[in-house]
């Protein structure tokens, strides 16, 4: 197996309109050292295969494709492309998200000139698009800033929740040896887990470039065109507490202060949070309100009569 120095892992299941602009997301890198790993979690064999050899000039023999009978799941189809393939660095880079031309060449640069022991990946900003399918055509709606706030990736805070999606985030392979691969029993949330398990060993480095789009689908909430995130918003819930239950409990049998406890006490903070938030902007608003009473009040004062 030829060695390449990322491995873009790419999973899909009957979504050939998103799958096209991924493989196009790739192919426009300005960075070429890679193989992208195509995995059909129980799609249409032909479709995908069609598809690719419109592009078989391009990928110039950089392309796998891993065809699964039928559906295993997010994490065992990022676990199946990643052990087809051979290289530096691993990036998930789902079929309905996309890269700025130059996101590879930033992440790989940054990777290859590392010399801090503890840093074994490196993420990017997102833009969050949220866009619709008219006659098979994306149709974008409006973009936003996903996670521009961010100015380090801390341990505690990744512990409140997940800050980055995995279209932004490339790392060592060889750190799976040690962390393991995606907990495959996730059908949700897998990301997340891996991120955490990840952190407990290395850190992850930020640059604060929006080179990433996570791309959302609002109005579609069935069918094999929706978004995880958005309809399957009750199961995100049911296992962000079964993982923060999990952990406390292990904390508790070992007497011990640990992930378990973090989890659930970061989370306690960001509740806290999310309830003072729009107390703060409505603060805020007043503020506001009574600056611009006190300029207009002053303005009619030193008018002329």
């Amino acid at each position: 197996m030829k060695r390449y120095k990322v491995s873009v892992i790419t999973r899909t299941k009957s979504r050939t309109v998103l799958l096209r602009r991924a493989i196009e997301s790739v192919l426009g890198q300005t960075f070429q050292n890679w193989v992208m790993v195509i995995v059909n979690d129980g799609g249409e064999k032909e479709d995908v295969n069609r598809l690719v050899a419109e592009y078989k000039d391009k990928f110039l023999d950089r392309c796998i494709i891993v065809h699964n009978d039928s559906s295993l799941g997010m994490e065992a189809a990022s676990n199946c492309g990643i052990r087809a393939s051979d290289s530096n660095y691993v990036v998930i880079h789902d079929d309905d998200d996309s890269w700025h031309p130059l996101f590879l060449e930033k992440c790989v640069q940054f990777l290859d000139g590392n010399h801090h022991h503890t840093i074994a990946g490196v993420i990017t900003y997102s833009v969050r698009v949220l866009e619709k399918i008219v006659d098979n055509k994306l149709i974008t709606e409006q973009t936003e800033p996903f996670n521009s706030w961010l100015k380090a990736v801390s341990f505690f805070r990744m512990c409140s929740s997940n800050i980055f999606p995995p279209i932004s985030f490339v790392y060592e392979r060889k750190v799976l040896d040690e962390i393991g691969y995606y907990k495959e029993d996730f059908p949700v949330l897998g990301d997340w887990e891996f991120n955490l398990r990840f952190i407990q060993k290395y850190d992850i480095h930020l640059i604060p470039e929006e080179l990433a789009f996570y791309h959302h689908r609002l109005s579609i909430t069935d069918g094999n065109y929706s978004n995880s995130v958005v309809v399957d918003d009750s199961k995100h819930k049911f296992y962000d507490a079964l993982l923060r239950n999990e952990m406390l409990r292990k904390d508790l049998e070992s007497n011990s202060i640990g992930m378990g406890y973090l989890l659930n006490i970061s989370k306690g903070f960001e509740d806290i949070h999310s309830q003072i938030f729009p107390i703060e902007r409505f603060i805020d608003r007043i503020k506001s309100i009574n600056w611009l009473r006190k300029l207009a009040k002053n303005f009619l004062w030193k008018s002329p009569r």
